[in-house]
């Protein structure tokens, strides 16, 4: 655990002491690097790819060093050739002029076609903008008659800067020099250019400077949360948990009521109701294992969860860090794991299991074990693709390496503990030596179909 709580402050307690010794000062005419990130379509962000995967100009691919966090979000930052000098306007230059064959060309319409963004990064501040645009609609409208695919060659890099720091940054794209790749003919020149503009910006101080991603009016449409849809669902489970309540608090307040007012001689009278099920229901189950490594695990995944909103909301992690909520779930997850193995644990023993180093082990590995399966799946597919979002091997070997010598121990080291601390279970009522036979002549609208397919009914449907 000590090695846990030092990983913690190394990670939550100095990020703040060096995101505000980081801020870099710059002399005038001092070069500024443009990190050129990723390319992805817009409605799928989960499917990136790197920058230069398409046929950008490049003089040099020199990669920059990623972190931890970086890779596991997808990043492949590399320097971009673009010469940007401390406020120093350039009111057009060229970056280069390319030939393109077929081939690159139609890596470029796949591009347009499926709306295509790009990321960039200048002093760590993000900034977007589309490779080009698709135009041409219905004749009948009055539009063209073809469709037409554009590229833009040509970025506009606004730097806001206070002082002898850059606060603000963006990219905007000129659709008056874009370029028609449609045909897509062999040998096709583009000329890719830049231009440069410095803004004062006083009013906007260095360690505020993301302030400007967490409005929701930066964000585009489709990205803001929907929060008539997640207060209609959680009002509606509140009045199903309520109402479900008032009905069972009902039921068996008429079971209690009924059975004090039962004579002597109406003892021998068919039991039913609360009376007829009590013996069984302190019954220990038949597969005590799996249920108490499940418990174990949804208490861990918990805890982490609750962990994990109190660093967001108290401003432990860093937003300028890329990476950093993924950072802080796995170091949480691994630094958390006695907890689900001392839950598990506890209750096995409660309960008359034996085999408590079986169950610790069930516990730590019911949720990765899945978890593995479904990744080794989706990054099996993102490397065939190409895709930057499949996880390098090294943060692989990173977080396998976390797993075995951090959450695997301390998951059976929970487990000891709460073995020792656990006490025999005294149930409130006695159970019956031999299980009631649970009837199978039910009504169709008690069946497992009939009531899920309620449930389903009475779920609402979000619009995106």
């Amino acid at each position: 655990m000590k090695h846990c709580s030092l990983i913690a402050l190394l990670v939550f307690g100095l990020s703040p002491l060096a995101e505000a010794s980081l801020g870099a000062h710059y002399a005038a005419h001092e070069p500024l690097q443009v990190i050129a990130n990723k390319v992805g379509p817009f409605n799928n962000p989960s499917e990136t790819y790197e920058y230069y995967s398409l046929p950008f100009c490049s003089r040099t691919k020199k990669r920059r060093r990623e972190d931890f966090g970086e890779r596991l979000v997808g990043d492949r930052k590399v320097v971009s050739p673009y010469e940007i000098t401390f406020l120093d306007n350039v009111p057009w230059r060229l970056l280069c002029e390319q030939s393109f064959s077929q081939a690159e060309l139609r890596m470029f319409t796949h591009a347009i076609e499926n709306d295509y963004y790009f990321e960039m990064f200048i002093e760590d501040l993000p900034m977007w903008g589309y490779i080009g645009e698709v135009e041409g609609e219905d004749v009948l409208l009055g539009h063209l008659e073809t469709v037409r695919r554009y590229i833009y060659p040509h970025l506009h890099f606004s730097i806001g800067y206070n002082t002898d720091q850059v606060v603000s940054v963006n990219v905007s794209t000129n659709p008056q020099r874009k370029v028609d790749i449609t045909e897509e003919f062999d040998g096709t020149e583009v000329a890719f250019s830049y231009s440069v503009e410095w803004l004062a910006r006083l009013d906007l101080k260095w360690g505020s400077r993301m302030s400007r991603y967490h409005d929701s009016r930066f964000l585009p449409g489709t990205f803001e949360i929907h929060w008539l849809s997640i207060i209609n669902s959680f009002v509606l489970v509140l009045l199903l948990t309520a109402f479900l309540t008032i009905i069972m608090m009902r039921v068996l307040k008429n079971d209690f009521s009924r059975y004090m007012e039962v004579e002597e001689d109406e003892i021998g009278e068919e039991e039913t109701g609360w009376k007829l099920i009590n013996g069984d229901v302190f019954r220990f189950p038949p597969f005590a294992n799996g249920l108490t490594a499940l418990l174990g695990a949804g208490a861990h995944l918990l805890c982490v969860t609750l962990l994990l909103l109190i660093c967001a909301i108290s401003n432990c992690i860093v937003p300028t860090k890329r990476g950093a909520i993924l950072t802080a779930m796995i170091i949480l997850y691994a630094c958390t794991a006695p907890i689900g193995g001392f839950v598990s644990a506890r209750l096995y023993r409660q309960i008359g299991g034996k085999a408590w180093l079986s169950n610790a082990l069930v516990t730590a590995t019911v949720f990765p074990i899945p978890l593995v399966l479904v990744f080794t799946w989706v990054n099996s597919v993102a490397l065939a693709h190409g895709s930057s979002a499949a996880l390098p091997v090294v943060a692989v070997f990173i977080i396998t390496a976390l797993y075995g010598l951090v959450a695997l121990p301390l998951t059976l080291g929970g487990a000891i503990l709460g073995r020792q601390l656990s006490s025999d279970f005294n149930a409130p009522c006695r159970t019956t030596r031999l299980p009631r036979e649970i009837p199978t002549d039910a009504p169709w609208f008690r069946t497992p179909a009939a009531q899920m397919s309620l449930l389903r009914a009475l779920r609402p449907t979000t619009n995106s």
